[in-house]
């Protein structure tokens, strides 16, 4: 046997520490965040960490760049009667995800009575997983209309907060987490449907032979299945995290005012104590090196999150001014992608700021992921909203002639007409989520 030496170029990109770290702060939600903190500062006697119910005066640990020009400023914590007041949030009393999810209906326009009557009776048939807890087809006999009626109003439910609510199964759960990942790998939908088991017992060969896909690929995507949000245990009723909007919008004359609600954070500061008497202790020499570096990733890594969901929420602005001036129904097609180029940052870096974390704007709080929605090319080269689209179609039938209604096949036509290519399926599909009867149906219906 006759052994050799090769060699081979591979670019490989590796994650400094701190990166990782402030990648990991990023995309903690609010309370995430407030519990990191509470943890660092238990692990690293370098922080001092003040709890921001009882703190006295608030120093921000670096103050960001200020914007400001003729549209857009910024302002922090500044001290105004009507401004957002997260803490007495914070402690009023805790509401039921019941309540919570209801809440969040009214941030989908175009329901008819029906769907209300319907969403309402599956909000309220969650059990303490926030699993759906009963059939469809009850639904379906109990609110006097089909089973697809219902699966499409449990499909809006399952975009609801948190991710997973209203799943009927714990494979369905774990699906709806990956459809909400834009960086899921390929295969872990795949993974979880058919081969759950195999994935369980971590069984890499077998699943790379049987996908014909590498090693590791497959690691890559076990690790991502098994690193998922598990089930919610415990009563519903108490494990309710309270929506606190990082970020709040508001009209001010002629300009939008940014501001990033952060006073409800701890207060997290260096005890220079501490600095000065392991500095000169030759013993702890190591010690103090690795704890005031853990100590300043900690305060970099808030400083960077809280600059990158500012510069998102500047750009959200921008791009979304019909939103922020008239509300949801004109919200125009975005993607994370599109929002990270504009930003210079990598997709994964955006998907991690959305992440759990809200804004408040003059039509309500709203989760920033709902943000991003999908759309359709327009002949111009334009993207036209799917909400947009709907509300175009009700439009149109509400201006029939009631007695030669508008067929699915007239209406794509008009749509094509106007700009917006889509297949006559695509209008029957919308016009079925928006609980509109065929044209045979409303003439005779």
């Amino acid at each position: 046997m006759q052994l050799a030496i090769k060699t081979s170029q591979k670019l490989m990109q590796v994650l400094s520490p701190q990166l990782v770290q402030h990648l990991e702060i990023l995309q903690y939600s609010t309370n995430e965040l407030e519990q990191y903190i509470y943890d660092k500062g238990n692990e690293n006697p370098l922080l001092v960490v003040t709890d921001a119910s009882v703190k006295t005066q608030y120093e921000d640990i670096m103050q960001l760049a200020s914007y400001s020009d003729k549209s857009y400023s910024a302002r922090y914590n500044a001290p105004q009667q009507h401004s957002f007041n997260a803490i007495e949030m914070k402690f009023a009393v805790k509401e039921s995800y019941e309540q919570f999810l209801m809440e969040q209906v009214p941030m989908h326009k175009n329901l008819s009575s029906l769907d209300l009557k319907i969403l309402t009776f599956l909000i309220q048939s969650l059990d303490e997983r926030l699993f759906l807890d009963v059939d469809l087809a009850i639904v379906a006999k109990k609110c006097h209309t089909n089973v697809l009626h219902v699966e499409v109003l449990l499909d809006l439910l399952q975009t609801f907060e948190p991710i997973g609510v209203g799943a009927r199964n714990y494979k369905e759960y774990l699906l709806i987490q990956v459809d909400n990942d834009e960086l899921a790998p390929k295969l872990a939908s795949r993974f979880i449907e058919a081969d759950l088991e195999l994935v369980a017992a971590q069984a890499i060969k077998q699943l790379s032979k049987k996908y014909k896909t590498s090693l590791h690929d497959v690691k890559k995507t076990v690790d991502y299945i098994k690193n998922l949000k598990p089930v919610t245990t415990g009563d519903k009723f108490e494990t309710i995290p309270y929506v606190m909007p990082e970020i709040e919008v508001e009209r001010q004359g002629e300009e939008w005012l940014i501001q990033l609600n952060r006073g409800y954070l701890p207060i997290v500061t260096i005890d220079k104590h501490y600095v000065e008497m392991l500095k000169n202790d030759p013993n702890c020499k190591t010690y103090f090196k690795d704890t005031m570096k853990d100590a300043l990733l900690l305060l970099q890594g808030i400083e960077q999150r809280e600059k990158t969901l500012y510069e998102l929420a500047r750009l959200l602005v921008e791009l979304q001014e019909d939103f922020f001036h008239k509300g949801i129904e004109t919200l125009k097609p975005m993607r994370l992608k599109d929002v990270a180029d504009m930003l210079n940052l990598h997709v994964s870096t955006i998907s991690r700021a959305v992440r759990g974390k809200y804004m408040k704007t003059p039509h309500g709080v709203y989760a920033l992921q709902t943000l991003f929605t999908k759309g359709v090319m327009n002949i111009s080269g334009k993207m036209d909203s799917i909400m947009y689209i709907k509300k175009r179609l009700k439009e149109l039938i509400e201006t029939e002639d009631k007695q030669k209604p508008l067929t699915d096949q007239q209406l794509t036509n008009t749509l094509s007409a106007e700009g917006i290519q889509i297949s006559r399926r695509t209008v029957a599909k919308y016009r079925e989520e928006m609980n509109i009867m065929s044209s045979y149906n409303r003439v005779f219906g």
